[in-house]
């Protein structure tokens, strides 16, 4: 049981089911292998995400919303975080465990060309 989660989270944690393996397999869904401690509390080391593409026609991020973003400073990077605010096409993303995450209190704020996905379901290892 995962607490102090906002109810959305929560239905983040599902089994893998034959819709998911199928949109994974068409690449309408990307998956990534948790690696670090920053998003603690919700992701765990070695936990599996799912992410759906973000482009035009499907932005509809909110905040609380997980989301997987290209690195700003690093080429070919990519960082899992939490939107913690909105300013017009910028966000503030931040990781669930402040002491151990690099996120917007050190990168600045994340331009919405760099976030390349939201965070749909995930597969504690």
């Amino acid at each position: 049981m995962i607490t102090g989660l906002q109810q959305a989270d929560k239905s983040l944690f599902r089994k893998p089911d034959l819709f998911t393996l199928f949109t994974l397999i068409i690449g309408y869904r990307q998956h990534l292998r948790v690696v670090g401690t920053s998003m603690e509390r919700t992701l765990k080391e070695g936990d599996l995400v799912t992410y759906k593409k973000l482009n035009k026609k499907n932005i509809d991020l909110e905040i609380g919303d997980i989301v997987v973003a290209s690195h700003p400073k690093t080429k070919n990077k990519l960082i899992i975080k939490r939107i913690h605010w909105i300013y017009q096409n910028k966000y503030d993303l931040r990781g669930d465990n402040s002491l151990a995450s690099t996120d917007s209190r050190v990168l600045g704020l994340i331009e919405l060309d760099l976030i390349i996905g939201k965070v749909d379901k995930i597969f504690s290892k």
